[in-house]
This record gives structure tokens, C-alpha cells and sequence, in this order.
């Protein structure tokens, strides 16, 4: 079982807004396990869990960097990242534990990225 990382990224008026999951009062990407057993890819495990999550339509999702995030444990997991245009209709469509906030509002979540490392998505 590997741990595999998400978020989505969006500008408004030149501020970037990324989609966090909140959790016990602290906001996080939103991870999902990937089972190798199950034959599953993690791209394709990320973009279930986002289905689940109330998204009905990734027409308009673009694929983005590739990095890892640092979590709270200290493991390292992959961290998928996607761009949209129109975060505001998105954000209807979500659970609501799922938000877009602005940068400066997580930055201390968004100095967990490791943009000089990348880990393997399916191992």
C-alpha cells in the first residue's frame, strides 16, 4: 500500500488557491491509498476519490506538476496536481471538508512540498 497526494490549483486575480481536505481543524492534501493488489494505478485512484468527493465533470482538469509532499509522520508521498479556471463552480460541487484556500493562508502546509524530489508513483 503506498500513500499517493492530491490537490488542485486555481488563480484569482493573480493569487493561487489550492484545494485542501480539513481535517480535525487543520487543513491537508487530500491522500488516498493506493493497493498494489488491486491492480490500481494511483492517477487513476486520485481521480476516483475526487469523483467520489462530488466532481462531475474533468473536462476542464489539467495535469501539473509532479512532487512529493512531507507529511506529518515524516514519510514522503507522491503529490498529484491539477489546474482548473473556475474553482468557484468546482467548490459547489464538493464534500465540504474539501476547500479552496489561498496561498497565504496555507503556508505552512504549502512548505511540506518537495519540489526537488519526486517518489514513484506505483511501486
Amino acid at each position: 500500500m503506498t500513500m499517493v497526494a492530491a490537490t488542485v490549483i486555481a488563480y484569482e486575480n493573480d493569487m493561487p488557491y489550492f484545494l485542501v481536505q480539513q481535517v480535525d481543524g487543520k487543513e491537508q492534501f487530500m491522500a488516498v491509498k493506493v493497493h498494489r493488489h488491486h491492480e490500481q494505478t494511483s492517477l487513476g485512484v486520485i481521480l476516483n476519490s475526487f469523483s467520489s468527493s462530488g466532481v462531475k465533470d474533468f473536462d476542464d482538469w489539467r495535469l501539473g506538476e509532479l512532487s512529493t509532499i512531507k507529511h506529518s509522520d515524516g514519510k514522503m508521498a507522491p503529490l498529484y496536481s491539477f489546474h482548473v479556471k473556475d474553482f468557484r463552480s468546482l467548490q459547489k460541487e464538493l464534500q465540504s471538508d474539501l476547500v479552496f484556500k489561498n496561498g497565504d493562508e496555507i503556508a505552512d502546509l504549502l512548505k511540506t512540498i518537495q519540489p526537488s524530489t519526486f517518489a514513484a508513483f506505483d511501486e
